[in-house]
């Protein structure tokens, strides 16, 4: 089974497959001012076996992961407007788990970090309004394998994707299929629809049973 996923804090070079023994974890806040400015803060977990495949930025071969601070620092030397306020890493037996605070001083440099190829996530905004669109991971139906599922759900339950946003005023999110259709309910999540902070959290088992995708539309 091989699902490719456009994980927010793994698009450096775009997509990140993901395999039955390389799971990964991901915690996504987004905190946006009115003028466009804000900060991104990001938790993820990388189990070691993903780690020790040398995945690193500047590696042709792979999906690019920044494990180390030096890896993060490059990629955001890259990006105008965009900075590194903390990082912190530390190890356990199963994972490296990354903390990251960015600072963006203007939606581009946003975008240009979540979404380097331009083709998953958009965001317009005023001063009094805006939208915010992103495709987290497109999914092939063919290769929807139902027993390799409950093997990574054995595996691997306590993985979780979790994504919130907050800017200023009250917000609303929409969870929408990977074509940008609305999902009208998923019992298996975690949702705050609206209010001053909207969010979205769900096991990575239960994301990998979607069979159209998931992204998010999130409106101020």
């Amino acid at each position: 089974m091989k699902k490719k996923f456009l994980f927010v804090f793994l698009c450096i070079n775009g997509v990140c497959a993901l395999f039955l023994n390389s799971c990964i974890g991901l915690s996504v806040d987004i905190q946006m001012n009115r003028n466009g400015s804000g900060k991104l803060v990001m938790e993820y977990r990388i189990s070691n076996t993903l780690s020790n495949m040398g995945s690193l930025d500047g590696n042709a071969s792979m999906p690019a992961i920044p494990l180390s601070r030096q890896d993060l620092e490059r990629t955001v030397e890259r990006i105008p407007g965009l900075k590194l306020s903390s990082y912190s890493k530390r190890e356990t037996l199963q994972d490296n788990i990354i903390n990251i605070n960015l600072d963006f001083s203007n939606v581009q440099a946003l975008l240009a970090y979540l979404d380097p190829n331009g083709s998953a996530a958009s965001i317009s905004h005023n001063d009094q309004s805006g939208n915010f669109n992103i495709i987290i991971y497109n999914e092939n139906n063919a290769n929807h394998d139902e027993n390799l599922i409950a093997l990574m759900r054995s595996l691997y339950n306590d993985y979780n994707f979790s994504i919130s946003f907050s800017a200023g005023g009250n917000s609303a999110m929409t969870i929408t299929d990977g074509n940008g259709n609305t999902i009208p309910s998923m019992p298996s999540a975690s949702v705050i629809s609206s209010g001053r902070k909207v969010s979205f959290s769900m096991g990575i088992p239960d994301i990998l049973e979607i069979k159209n995708g998931l992204g998010f539309k999130i409106n101020w």
